[in-house]
């Protein structure tokens, strides 16, 4: 039978998995809080006891249900601190070690933005500097408005709680950061989502300060912050344990299958502009010579499936919804309509107009 809608992207998002550990300990946060867990596990192919396993893995799919029934018992009752709270650095496996052992800051923040995916798959972070400042962001690969502000507030916290605990206090007081008043000095979380009525009551166990109603979700660092050693730095440590998560990326993306496939179907759920080679590249983390290579193997190129998605992308959006034309080639990053109209020709045979104004819709390309 033919898999659409909602369906059809949980089958999608099902190539990727996230660590039972993470949904053990959110389900150990929620009972904690008062709350029936046995509900979490409704209807899902897991257990509690299936999640014990150290390398228990889950679809995200079903790991986004259980996060969602979480929200519904526990959300309001500050779950995403409590959690936090929770997710100490050895739950986090070899990720968390090469964190640990970095030999600053700097290295332990870049462990993870490398790794992230391994942890949390459409979660990523991107750095960037001002004159005195780094800013960290946050951002979703996909829609999942239902849990992207608590995921974005859990991360947050998890990392400036784990940024005070690990830092050599002895070196970040030398270099002028004592903390004052519980708090690391210069450094925030900016969130997009409204102040929840709980926030108050964690706002003086957090070691920063949380600014909530801001354009991105960011975490802000003082740049010379990012020089001051780890308290447990070790850098062959670090070293053999990043060569761990290195193996591990690798051996996740081999073991998703088709890499053509992967790609098509991270982009199907990506809203436009589509994503550069590139930046493609850098989300499964090999170079994009690697991945060129990898895709002409399976004798398709990456233009090619960006090609694909857009067009039905755009038969979609002609067919089944009442946009205009320039207004579609603008959601699919087309700056110029005679650059869609031309493309579009190309796919149908059609202008856009003209494949609107009836006919069959061209069958979907399933694959590359």
């Amino acid at each position: 039978m033919a898999i659409s809608g909602p369906d059809k992207e949980r089958q999608m998002l099902g190539l990727f998995l996230v660590p039972g550990a993470y949904l053990r300990v959110l389900a150990q946060t929620v009972q904690q809080l008062g709350h029936n867990d046995r509900q979490l596990y409704q209807g899902l192919n897991f257990s509690a006891e299936d999640l014990k396993a150290n390398d228990s893995r889950v679809f995200v799919t079903d790991a986004t249900v259980m996060t969602e029934r979480a929200l519904k018992l526990a959300g309001k009752d500050g779950l995403s601190f409590m959690l936090a709270r929770e997710l100490r650095v050895t739950i986090h496996g070899t990720l968390g070690f090469a964190a640990l052992t970095s030999p600053t800051l700097a290295g332990a923040l870049d462990s993870v933005r490398r790794y992230l995916q391994l942890r949390i798959p459409f979660l990523t972070m991107s750095q960037s500097e001002t004159d005195d400042q780094v800013l960290v962001k946050l951002c979703t690969e996909f829609d999942a408005p239902g849990v992207y502000p608590f995921l974005a507030e859990t991360v947050c916290a998890t990392l400036v709680m784990l940024t005070e605990q690990l830092l050599d206090r002895g070196d970040a007081e030398k270099s002028g950061f004592t903390m004052k008043d519980g708090k690391l000095p210069g450094v925030s979380v900016r969130l997009s989502a409204a102040e929840p009525a709980y926030y108050r009551q964690f706002a003086d166990q957090l070691p920063v300060k949380f600014e909530y109603d801001q354009p991105d979700e960011m975490l802000v660092f003082p740049k010379a912050l990012l020089d001051v050693p780890m308290r447990l730095a070790d850098a062959d440590a670090s070293r053999l344990a990043s060569d761990e998560c290195e193996f591990e990326l690798q051996k996740a993306l081999k073991e998703q299958g088709d890499i053509a496939m992967a790609v098509r179907n991270m982009l199907r759920l990506m809203p436009g502009p589509l994503p550069s080679l590139e930046a493609m590249a850098e989300r499964f983390c090999v170079s994009s010579r690697t991945l060129k290579r990898r895709l002409a193997d399976r004798e398709t190129s990456y233009r090619e499936i960006v090609e694909s998605v857009l067009k039905d992308r755009a038969i979609q959006l002609l067919r089944y919804t009442n946009q205009s034309v320039s207004e579609i080639a603008y959601e699919l990053g087309y700056a110029d309509l005679s650059n869609f109209s031309r493309a579009f020709k190309k796919w149908t045979g059609k202008s856009a107009s003209e494949f609107r104004e009836g006919g069959p819709d061209p069958a979907p390309e399933l694959g590359p």
